[in-house]
């Protein structure tokens, strides 16, 4: 009769303790990174027959091969991602109608064209270098435009680096957790956030992971290590000479310089100034000396009304931070050399020689150079993100179908535990029912 209880209040135990892991499943199916666990059940044996029923601790239900998978497109996205984000905020600057470097090219060779009927008209000069100075302020804008973003990518990229250091040095404490707790129920959760964890860092920079013997995690890039047990590398940045950025990695007392082919957020930032950024600032500064060399040259060439040689228009600078910019002199609209003949200075035969240097001297290429090159690269950077996204999502999905919770088949599960504890409840009352009666029979 006591086998009968001991073998039904095991048997109500092992439902309880299903029932709460299905609860605990349900509770965190909106956490991210959890992986469901799962209870093993299995028969107690007392002399090689069965005696009740005894169930494990609640284990992961997770696959490392599947989350190494995931975590290394994680990488690829964050690098499209950034790479992106960054041309197409730019793109949004300077490809607006107000500020295109092509359309105020055309509108400054519009105002020249306007000149030809009437070449002495202080009103259309005046235009002209009306439109000479909305050309000169635009490219000085968009100039300052991309040296603002040299500017905020530095910013970024030192707030990455920090962002690096914090999540290595969170994996690294987990570790230490997870190794002092052991398998089991009480480190399943920081397993979770680890993972979690670690998926964030290969977001920002491209890691190697490797799982010991005592289920620690040990982090590599490029070879370098960035997390072993409980340590945690550091990693930094300097600008050296040429303006770039090499990356150094320091765990313990090696020290490891880093390949700027990094991966991730990290990498974008490099590739993205190097391939995209610095590119375009050499176009609109060369933008800019063209369009001073050029239309000041072709000036210099004519006479103004007063029959005096032509005097520039443009006049290119840079500042004390490094930037180009464009500017219009203190030139009158009747210093303007619009005239070949210094006899005829109103006679505006010049105007045939400015017109023709939107095409003949290439401004034209230069200044659509600069939008459509940027259009490009970010069309190109969007649909590799497409596709690195959707080689993720397929990770990911893989992932889920294994570790996330399913909540209708956690309800399934919740009535099943349910049914095997009330009728092992049952059978203690049954139980109980015939002790009473024995106890009748025997008094």
């Amino acid at each position: 009769m006591m086998n009968l209880f001991t073998i039904a209040a095991q048997g109500a135990q092992a439902a309880q303790n299903q029932l709460s892991v299905s609860a605990g499943n349900i509770a965190n199916q909106q956490t991210a990174g959890y992986s469901r666990q799962q209870l093993t059940q299995s028969s107690s044996l007392v002399d090689s027959v069965g005696n009740g029923v005894r169930t494990s601790d609640p284990s992961r239900i997770t696959d490392q091969t599947l989350n190494q998978a995931l975590w290394h497109t994680q990488s690829s996205v964050g690098y499209y991602q950034s790479f992106n984000s960054w041309g197409t905020s730019l793109e949004k600057v300077i490809s607006s109608s107000a500020s295109q470097p092509s359309t105020l090219l055309t509108g400054f060779f519009n105002a020249i064209s306007a000149l030809t009927n009437q070449p002495d008209s202080t009103a259309y000069r005046q235009q002209l270098i009306s439109n000479a100075t909305s050309l000169a302020n635009g490219l000085s804008q968009t100039s300052q435009n991309l040296a603002d973003q040299q500017t905020s990518i530095g910013q970024q990229q030192l707030s990455t680096i920090q962002q690096v250091n914090q999540l290595s040095s969170q994996i690294a404490d987990l570790n230490q957790q997870i190794e002092r707790l052991g398998p089991g129920a009480e480190s399943n959760s920081l397993q979770d956030q680890r993972d979690q964890q670690v998926k964030m860092l290969s977001g920002l920079i491209a890691v190697s992971v490797e799982k010991t013997d005592t289920d620690s995690y040990t982090l590599t890039t490029q070879g370098a290590t960035l997390v072993k047990g409980k340590q945690a590398a550091v990693v930094s940045s300097s600008t050296d000479t040429q303006g770039g950025w090499p990356l150094q990695s320091r765990f313990g007392q090696e020290s490891s310089t880093l390949s700027t082919a990094i991966g991730g957020q990290l990498g974008a930032l490099h590739d993205y100034q190097q391939q995209v950024l610095s590119p375009l600032q050499t176009q609109v500064t060369g933008l800019m000396k063209s369009v001073s060399q050029q239309v000041n040259s072709t000036l210099a060439n004519g006479y103004d009304l007063q029959g005096d040689k032509g005097k520039a228009l443009f006049a290119l600078s840079t500042d004390s931070t490094g930037v180009s910019r464009l500017a219009t002199t203190s030139l009158t609209p009747s210093q303007l050399g619009l005239s070949l003949d210094k006899t005829t200075p109103a006679n505006g035969n010049n105007l045939t020689a400015l017109t023709g240097l939107q095409t003949s001297s290439g401004l034209k290429d230069q200044a659509a150079a600069i939008t459509s090159d940027l259009a490009l690269a970010n069309s190109q950077s969007s649909n590799q993100l497409s596709v690195a996204n959707a080689v993720n999502q397929q990770w990911q999905q893989q992932r889920d179908n294994l570790s996330a919770v399913n909540k209708d088949e956690e309800a399934v599960n919740l009535q099943t535990y349910l049914q095997s504890y009330q009728a092992n409840m049952k059978v203690m009352s049954v139980g109980n029912q015939l002790f009473s009666e024995l106890l009748n029979i025997f008094s």
